[in-house]
């Protein structure tokens, strides 16, 4: 049954927000290194198209490799040394098949654009055997842009350390400046070769290309985003007047052209076409353009007035005849239909592709790829939270109780839920929902039975994966701290849950918050070093002093000294403040609805969470943005940024996910009732039975497995902001707030390069380069201010600020972005 009021309120909640997805780019750490031991990926193929910083990262790459020591070590050697280890490697002593020969360097650099002759450089200046191979000719592939093409040396203020100067101008004063920095430096460059696979060939990697064989210590992929042209999949497009490349506009004159796309490379295509004397029509299957640059939007208008250029938004090109295509019009300027038009020339310019078939040959895993390893990781991770968190919601029972020795006790353990006492002793009633804890106690026993095998077959697929799980220092430190975890706990559990009735009350609980916190400093102060702005270091100590201090140290450590001890329990302050002792330490922070469990307890607990909600929560969201919640005070959002800073990219993006976003109104119409329901019970005498059972299929369902089981276990597979985004009740009602809130994430146009990094960078997959691209600020609800998107954009195009009262506070107008203090910490840059 549709419910009318539902579909005007979630769209009115979302706003029309964009939906645009990412593209996977190769997996590389911060010092360029991709998943195969030895290989580097450079430049635009990491996912940033931009000239100088593609030059930038050839640089790095090679600085990287002259200092590592086991390079040092094997340099210039021609015998084998020690085994690099890890995944997709060959036994140590395996050679290449070949023993002399200009096919052994040191370094291979594939690739001859502004990132791989960088490279070169570095290492011909350090006296290192290395060579590049390149299939067609140096910087052949700024060589295709259309002439007269304007380049910007972007970003400003970058501190160079490439040996490669990229300088503001054209296509053809880039080029020449570009042969005049490489001549005379005796560059050793080899053209006209093909790479077609690169694999892991014992302490080496061998290269097979079109001439032959080439091994290295290390090869540095540096091919740009050179897969094929994307294509329009209809019939026509292989006819010989289709093209996917504009070289020179002066080719043609006085002919009718069609030109297909949205994006700067079409718009420029279409302008130079038309200024070289031909009539040209650009179709864009939007119903505006968001992407180009404002110079190239002012340029196509000014044609586009003058008769030069017709443009068709909201149309697709259905069928390509010759002389003439066939325009499918769904949307936009003209009918709805079909039309034709004449068409000489016809230029597909939709994007490039990446060369997924030679990555896939090649071994080299994309970011955010699941292969079975991951599945496996999956499958232990949930296992043990369902043993953690089922566990603690559940009933204690000692089913060692009697048991001897070894198999006596394995024995009792898995047949726990076929044991005729624990039938007797675990109350099934619907009675103050007493079935649940003992459902849970099931559960959790069923979770652990199944991380026992799930974690030790995660540990070997890790040990397999040694580089990629303990190759450097923090990825070891990491694999040991959670493998530490997970033993620790697993012997929290067996101890006090399965060998003994006491339950979780105090000693697990104790535990588990301690762990909590100090995964929150540990990965917290990871975040800090290796994203070094003051925002971020400004917010992590305020998460890490929220978590320790509210939901470790106060309840734990400081409740009896300092209150409990001070005060009688039948006092105004523990009758109402603390009805349930230091577990209500936890309400303080974790406003209703996270928190429901004293709600009603006492008149302090009826009155002081509408203050907190609706009051304190609504100030900050209107002045601040709903992330000053989420991303600085909420202690799952703590966890979220700290140890889900890694896992960013993982989370799902695209109009599913988008539509799924509306589940947290579902849980927050839930959590709505169930608090009515409660003070009914408390207050109004209702009966206890409804209640009870809907208050334990809540607590089961939300607080226990989708905020605990899911939104931990998930981490590492949809990123750590998963019951954030999808089911949290209070970040639901913030949405609300938040379509009245000043805050924006405001964006220069200009200087947007349409990188996609922003958006790939949201862990709450908000598609942020769309608003960047038309100019407007950012007002989805989702976002929790955690400034991935500002810090991580090449060119400083985004910062936080707030808009004016009157300032468009539903976005339904394109402005531009206001002036606001990007040098202040506070617009999340520096």
């Amino acid at each position: 049954m549709r419910i009318p009021i539902v579909g005007p309120y979630f769209r009115w909640l979302q706003k029309g927000n964009p939906t645009g997805t990412v593209e996977r780019y190769p997996e590389i750490d911060s010092d360029y290194r991709s998943s195969i031991p030895g290989l580097y990926i450079v430049g635009d193929l990491t996912g940033v198209p931009l000239l100088k910083l593609a030059s930038e990262s050839g640089a790095r790459a090679a600085r990287h490799i002259l200092a590592d020591p086991d390079f040092v070590a094997r340099q210039g050697r021609g015998e084998d040394a020690h085994s690099d280890g890890g995944e997709g490697g060959n036994k140590a002593g395996e050679t290449t098949g070949e023993t002399t020969g200009e096919g052994r360097h040191d370094v291979l650099i594939i690739g001859a654009g502004p990132a791989g002759l960088a490279c070169a450089l570095a290492f011909a200046r350090a006296g290192a055997d290395y060579l590049v191979l390149e299939s067609s000719r140096p910087f052949s592939t700024i060589e295709n842009f259309p002439a007269g093409k304007p380049i910007l040396a972007k970003p400003d203020g970058y501190a160079a350390v490439s040996p490669l100067a990229i300088r503001d101008g054209s296509k053809e004063s880039l080029l020449a400046d570009l042969h005049g920095q490489i001549d005379g430096q005796g560059l050793k460059l080899r053209a006209g070769v093909r790479v077609d696979r690169i694999r892991r060939d014992g302490n080496r990697l061998r290269v097979e290309t079109s001439r032959g064989g080439f091994s290295a210590l290390r090869v540095v992929l540096a091919i740009g985003k050179t897969g094929d042209a994307r294509r329009l999949g209809i019939p026509g497009e292989d006819l010989p007047h289709v093209s996917n490349r504009l070289i020179d506009p002066g080719d043609f004159h006085g002919k009718s052209i069609l030109v297909a796309g949205g994006g700067d490379t079409a718009v420029e295509a279409a302008c130079a076409l038309a200024e070289a004397g031909n009539q040209v029509t650009l179709a864009y299957r939007g119903g505006a353009l968001s992407r180009p640059k404002p110079e190239n939007r002012e340029r196509l208008e000014f044609l586009r007035e003058g008769g030069r250029i017709e443009t068709a938004f909201g149309s697709v090109p259905k069928a390509i005849r010759p002389g003439e295509a066939v325009l499918s019009e769904t949307r936009g300027e003209g009918p709805p239909g079909e039309r034709t038009l004449a068409a000489d020339q016809v230029f597909v310019l939709i994007g490039r592709e990446l060369p997924i078939a030679f990555l896939k040959r090649s071994g080299i895993r994309l970011a955010g790829g699941k292969d079975a390893a991951g599945f496996v990781f999956l499958a232990a991770m949930l296992a043990f939270f369902c043993m953690v968190y089922f566990g603690k919601a559940g009933a204690a029972h000692d089913v060692f109780r009697g048991v001897h020795g070894l198999t006596g006790t394995a024995w009792a353990y898995l047949t726990v839920p076929f044991r005729p006492d624990l039938a007797r002793d675990l109350p099934w009633s619907l009675h103050h929902y007493s079935w649940y804890p003992s459902l849970c106690f099931l559960l959790g026993w069923a979770g652990s039975l199944a991380f026992l095998i799930a974690g030790p077959v995660a540990l070997i697929a890790a040990l397999r994966r040694r580089r990629r799980y303990f190759g450097t220092p923090w990825a070891r430190f990491k694999s040991a701290y959670f493998i530490a975890v997970a033993v620790f706990f697993a012997g929290i559990y067996f101890r006090f849950l399965l060998g003994q009735t006491a339950g979780w009350s105090e000693a697990p609980t104790y535990w588990y918050s301690l762990l909590y916190s100090l995964t929150v400093i540990v990965f917290g102060l990871r975040r800090m070093a290796v994203k070094k702005t003051r925002y971020i270091r400004r917010q992590m100590l305020v998460l890490m002093a929220v978590q320790v201090f509210f939901l470790f140290l106060l309840p734990f450590h400081l409740f009896d000294p300092l209150i409990k001890s001070h005060f009688a329990a039948d006092s105004w302050l523990m009758r109402e403040v603390f009805p349930a002792g230091k577990y209500s330490c936890f309400g303080l922070v974790l406003f209703w609805p996270l928190d429901m469990n004293d709600f009603g307890r006492s008149a302090f607990w009826t009155w002081f969470p509408f203050v907190q909600t609706f009051g304190i929560l609504f100030f900050i969201v209107w002045r601040w943005g709903k992330g000053a919640y989420c991303g600085w005070i909420c202690s799952c959002g703590g966890m979220a940024e700290a140890l889900g800073d890694e896992s960013r990219e993982q989370a799902p993006h695209g109009k599913g996910p988008k539509r799924m976003d509306n589940i947290g109104q579902v849980v927050l119409a839930a959590a709505l009732a169930l608090t009515a329901a409660g003070y009914a019970s408390r207050h109004l005498g209702a009966g206890p039975l409804w209640l009870d059972t809907f208050r334990g299929v809540y607590k089961l369902g939300i607080d226990v497995f989708f905020a605990g089981v899911l939104g931990l276990g998930l981490y590492f597979f949809l990123s750590g902001r998963v019951w954030c985004r999808f089911g949290c009740p209070l970040a639901a009602l913030m949405h609300v707030y938040a379509r009245f809130s000043r805050f924006r994430i405001f964006a220069e146009k200009k200087k947007c390069i349409s990188c996609n990094i922003c958006t790939k960078s949201c862990h709450m997959g908000i598609d942020v380069m769309n608003y960047a691209n038309q100019g407007i600020p950012m007002n989805d609800v989702q976002c929790v201010r955690c400034s991935a998107c500002v810090q991580a954009c090449p060119t400083e195009t985004l910062a936080f600020g707030s808009i004016r009262a009157q300032a468009d506070p539903e976005n339904r107008g394109r402005q531009e972005a206001p002036d606001f203090p990007k040098q202040d910490w506070k617009a999340g840059i520096r």
